[in-house]
């Protein structure tokens, strides 16, 4: 009962995930802390001496709320070298979107690759979304952070190359300020929640992969002068013939291609493993999104039959744009070379995999790949055919003011009551 209690007012706080006696752990992405476990165990020792009434628990409760609120304050993350941090193997290939590694004569190199992709995590105080009281996404928001560091790495790609390394120019500036926590970002975590309303997932409820890739779409298809299409395959079906309809409507336009998948019901089927670590290895690959049941990462890259991820959940301070020369933004917080491993049989079976095609022949390129190893056999991803079948309706561009109506719905309009539901709300994918 006393765990009910603290479920439940850790919910209203919007950054429950999950309490459990075993290790004694709120698992916030880090420890709770001696002071609020000794809170926890004047809290059962009320309970079992008195079967506590409920005044005295609310107000024993409200202690350890307060505990935690300062736990949350007071953190400040803490990064150690890559050593500490990883289970990386001596003498195994690391696969990092096209690129080979081995450790440790290949660490350095490694290493600078790793931090050259932008990272984004949970920030706090940031301006409120729209019409509700959100200062914060710790607790809801990595998936937005994940689809943000795929994104801005497919940018980084399409202005300058696989091969850029972490330096500061006004190009590599000026994608970084599009993703501020700020209400007027192209991609700020305000526009893509806001973004997500028109797909249907209101403020404060985790996105699925395919929502985020969805509402990066939607964000893009406002943003012509970036000369980029994104377009998300469903019902695992791949036409060949009508991404070329959207990308090519005089000359190519550069392409995001997302793929949402789906590995199996409730875990996933060692059938797709070889094919999703082939992901990794295309040239064209920008990554992954998808995650463990309660927490989204970014997926980089593997290594045997672990998936290499960059984690958002580490909750750190909001930079305000009127705070900071947005002309020189300081990014050391948006930068880490501190690397993940997930095991496959911990990947939740709902996943998108990305590409990049910045020209017609990458594309036909990436079709050639991808037919040969990931569409094909019997561990096949997905279906893909280079034509359109004559039962299939044929493709149609979506006029940018019907995209608009529902893009501008109004924040004040949104239900919040679910915010801080008990999952990730992974979604399956329709088959349908």
């Amino acid at each position: 009962n006393l765990l009910h209690l603290l479920r439940h007012v850790l919910k209203r706080k919007g950054c429950m995930t999950k309490v459990t006696w075993s290790d004694v752990w709120i698992e916030y992405s880090y420890p709770i802390g001696v002071a609020s476990l000794a809170v926890i165990t004047v809290c059962t020792a009320e309970y079992l001496r008195r079967n506590v009434r409920m005044s005295d628990l609310e107000a024993t409760l409200t202690t350890l709320n307060n505990t935690i609120n300062n736990t949350i304050t007071d953190y400040t993350p803490v990064f150690g070298n890559l050593e500490e941090k990883t289970q990386l193997l001596h003498g195994d290939v690391i696969q990092v979107l096209g690129r080979s590694y081995v450790l440790p004569d290949d660490r350095a190199i490694f290493e600078r690759d790793v931090e050259s992709f932008l990272w984004f995590s949970y920030r706090r105080n940031f301006r409120a979304i729209g019409g509700t009281a959100y200062t914060s996404d710790r607790g809801w928001g990595c998936m937005l952070r994940c689809i943000q560091m795929l994104y801005s790495h497919t940018l980084i790609r399409h202005n300058f190359s696989r091969d850029w390394r972490w330096t500061k120019c006004n190009t590599y500036n000026s994608i970084l300020r599009d993703f501020l926590d700020d209400p007027n970002g192209l991609y700020s975590i305000q526009q893509i929640a806001k973004a997500g309303c028109s797909a249907g997932k209101d403020v404060g409820t985790w996105f699925g992969p395919n929502t985020a890739a969805q509402s990066i779409r939607i964000l893009t298809e406002f943003h012509k002068e970036l000369n980029l299409t994104v377009q998300v395959v469903m019902d695992n079906f791949m036409c060949i013939e009508d991404i070329k309809f959207y990308c090519k409507e005089v000359n190519w336009t550069p392409l995001l291609l997302v793929i949402p998948l789906r590995l199996g019901l409730s875990e996933c089927n060692n059938l797709y493993i070889e094919n999703i670590k082939h992901c990794f290895e295309i040239e064209q690959s920008v990554g992954a999104v998808g995650g463990r049941p309660n927490s989204a990462f970014y997926f980089i890259g593997c290594q045997n039959d672990k998936l290499l991820y960059l984690d958002p959940h580490v909750t750190q301070e909001s930079l305000s744009p009127d705070d900071i020369d947005l002309e020189n933004i300081p990014d050391e917080t948006y930068h880490t070379t501190k690397v993940d491993l997930l095991p496959w049989d911990q990947l939740d079976p709902s996943i998108a995999v990305a590409f990049y095609c910045k020209t017609e022949e990458s594309f036909d390129d990436l079709c050639q790949q991808l037919q040969e190893t990931i569409a094909a056999g019997s561990g096949a991803l997905f279906e893909m055919v280079a034509t359109r079948p004559s039962y299939m309706t044929p493709p149609r561009r979506t006029p940018i003011d019907k995209l608009l109506e529902n893009y501008t719905a109004e924040y004040d309009e949104v239900n919040t009551e679910d915010a801080a539901s008990d999952s990730d709300g992974f979604e399956i994918i329709s088959n349908s």
